[in-house]
């Protein structure tokens, strides 16, 4: 794929493949009027690391391990402002499909494929690094007070994830 504007695409369309070919998608914030896109929609980059210079917002690779040690790719938000960078995982990628992180029926899945019922994500590293740092930045994830608990009355557990990088 090369970066044209044939290359953006509304968010619920990128898939895992995507990221192959460019780690970093921005949102096409500016572009409604002018190119007749909705504000979800996200275009490739080039960029081998994450700028920290202007507020921006980027849709990046991840790997995100499960509580099993299972590891699949998805995706996190990354918003930067004033040169610091918050984080928001987005979406796993399970066969060419998008699981929206913290869903339900995201729950039921993963539970299905590593045939654990409380399966989890439980950290994610980033595909590339975040500039002016040595290493692809990662995080934990953890539990919402909300779902410690729901675990303590045996409802399914939900999580909270917005971390600083």
């Amino acid at each position: 794929m090369t970066i044209d504007l044939d290359s953006r695409r509304p968010i619920r369309k990128l898939l895992g493949t995507d990221f192959a070919g460019f780690p970093v998608w921005e949102w096409a914030l500016h572009e409604q009027e002018t190119l007749g896109q909705r504000e979800s929609f996200v275009r490739p980059t080039a960029l081998a690391a994450i700028p920290v210079d202007s507020a921006r917002q980027f849709v990046v690779s991840a790997t995100f391990t499960l509580s099993d040690g299972t590891v699949l790719p998805g995706c996190v938000e990354l918003d930067v402002r004033a040169r610091k960078v918050r984080a928001q995982p987005m979406f796993l990628f399970l066969q060419e499909r998008q699981l929206a992180f913290g869903a339900d029926q995201t729950r039921t899945t993963l539970a299905h494929l590593t045939g654990v019922a409380q399966v989890r994500p439980v950290s994610w590293t980033l595909a590339v690094p975040v500039e002016g740092q040595p290493r692809a930045a990662s995080g934990k994830i953890r539990r919402s007070l909300r779902a410690c608990l729901a675990s303590l009355f045996a409802r399914t557990p939900a999580t909270s994830a917005w971390v600083r990088v």
